[in-house]
């Protein structure tokens, strides 16, 4: 696992960052810096921008009402300094319009696209406005773990013949920094991470 250094900087929070079902294996080394900067643009991300994008062998088709799920545990180092966060929050497919900045996938390739739902988009401002409550506070107890990662089990659905396809991960935290690669893998990969081995 490749920690960042610091969660929300200068407030010395711990990070572990990993993506694909919280394992790390996988996470190409081009994208460690991404990654370490990512538990810090977290409190200021819009989640609007906030989206991931798969992309997978054109004979593979997402199960319906499948998706990826963000999970989001942030726990304060001093108990009560504020409440605990344990988050899992579902994306939802995306309209073609948000895959500026992706690169075409290529000959027998297709992406897939997912953001957050408005709901959803509101449960992550409501524990970025409850850190900078936190943070505010007089005598403020800094510290704390913060786990993200991106779980994918669900959508690794493939017939054996697919098992060995090449599946690839991306994330956009900003537009204006555009979606970087944060695994690469296969389906059965994917689904070995996950514990769900068939």
């Amino acid at each position: 696992m490749s920690p960042a250094p610091s969660l929300f900087p200068r407030r010395s929070f711990l990070a572990a960052v990993c993506a694909a079902l919280g394992a790390c294996g996988g996470i190409p080394l081009t994208a460690l810096p991404r990654l370490s900067r990512l538990s810090g643009q977290l409190l200021e991300a819009d989640p609007a921008e906030l989206m991931v994008a798969v992309q997978v062998d054109a004979r593979v088709s997402p199960p319906p009402g499948s998706a990826p799920i963000l999970t989001i545990r942030l726990t304060p180092k001093v108990e009560g300094a504020f409440a605990p966060v344990d988050l899992r929050v579902p994306l939802m497919l995306a309209t073609a319009a948000t895959t500026t900045g992706l690169e075409p996938p290529g000959a027998g390739r297709r992406w897939w696209i997912y953001g957050l739902s408005q709901a959803n988009q509101a449960e992550l401002r409501k524990v970025q406005d409850m850190v900078r409550h936190a943070q505010a506070q007089p005598g403020y107890q800094r510290g704390g773990t913060l786990v993200i990662a991106m779980e994918q089990r669900e959508l690794a659905v493939t017939p054996p013949s697919l098992d060995h396809t090449r599946w690839t991960t991306w994330m956009q935290v900003s537009r204006r920094e555009g979606f970087f690669e944060i695994w690469t893998g296969t389906p059965r990969e994917v689904r070995e991470l996950a514990g769900t081995r068939r």
